[in-house]
């Protein structure tokens, strides 16, 4: 079925994103304990601006062929400006993974054990799942979770007692984790640097999707999918962070013996056509 995506940002929305944003890459050059209750401050990772959020007029469309269930959402990372069409929940898998990390850092303070750290490369980079759990029980299971949604203001998230890959989380939350992640409430600036080049460096399976885009050929993403087959259906999640963008994309889909790459293609085709038409 064609499923046409209109998008059209409210005046204000605009405002925000263009005071914030749309300048010329010759305009500018930027590259302990628990996490406080309060969410992530409006200051953006410092990484170089390439292109605006979103083009001009001020519409984003996106219309994919897609089998299944799908929805997106890209945000703005100094306003927090939004945009995204579709309510898809979906279970994180190991999208949720970059809080647990984000959940060990605030606590661990200035300093990790070798083994912590080779614990927590392996997570982001391999997307161990035996190291997340490890983490997750020492944080205190659910408790990190719920500490994950009040952190990050996330009001479409769901906990799944006693299991971190089957927290349901919307698109729209998605890239408020992923804001998490780049302004790094109660993490210092060297551990969201050192989280971030994680993130930049996944293994070559799992960079799949969002920075396979050819709109975003030489961009230095920052990337933790999830995907996970579910009896007869497909759930693959693509979390993006670069520039000063965050982009979530889920899809849920029948298998039909594609594998996650039919799911990593339609990540793929929606980060194409918001930025490749300009």
């Amino acid at each position: 079925m064609r499923i046409p995506v209109i998008v059209v940002l409210l005046g204000v929305v605009i405002g925000a994103v263009a005071a914030a944003v749309c300048l010329r890459p010759a305009d500018v050059t930027a590259a302990t304990g628990r996490p406080a209750s309060a969410g992530p401050p409006n200051t953006a990772p410092q990484f170089s601006i390439t292109r605006p959020a979103v083009p001009s007029p001020k519409e984003v469309k996106v219309a994919l062929d897609v089998r299944g269930e799908w929805s997106w959402a890209l945000r703005e990372l100094g306003s927090g400006a939004v945009v995204g069409d579709g309510t898809l929940r979906t279970t994180t898998e190991s999208v949720i993974k970059v809080w647990l990390a984000v959940d060990f850092l605030a606590l661990r303070g200035s300093r990790l054990s070798a083994d912590e750290d080779n614990r927590l490369s392996r997570m982001i980079r391999v997307s161990d799942d035996r190291a997340a759990q490890a983490l997750y029980l020492r944080l205190g299971g659910d408790a990190s979770i719920e500490r994950m949604i009040r952190t990050c203001g996330l009001h479409e998230t769901r906990i799944h007692p006693d299991w971190w890959s089957k927290t349901t989380m919307s698109a729209t939350d998605a890239t408020l984790l992923g804001r998490c992640v780049a302004g790094g409430p109660g993490v210092s600036a060297q551990w969201r640097a050192k989280l971030l080049e994680l993130m930049q460096s996944v293994d070559p399976g799992n960079a799949f999707g969002i920075p396979e885009a050819p709109a975003l050929a030489g961009e230095r993403i920052a990337v933790k999918n999830g995907w996970t087959l579910h009896g007869t259906w497909w759930t693959v999640n693509c979390l993006a962070i670069w520039d000063h963008w965050v982009l979530a994309v889920l899809v849920r889909y029948p298998d039909q013996g594609t594998g996650h790459r039919y799911g990593a293609d339609v990540c793929r085709n929606v980060a194409q056509q918001l930025f490749g038409s300009w």
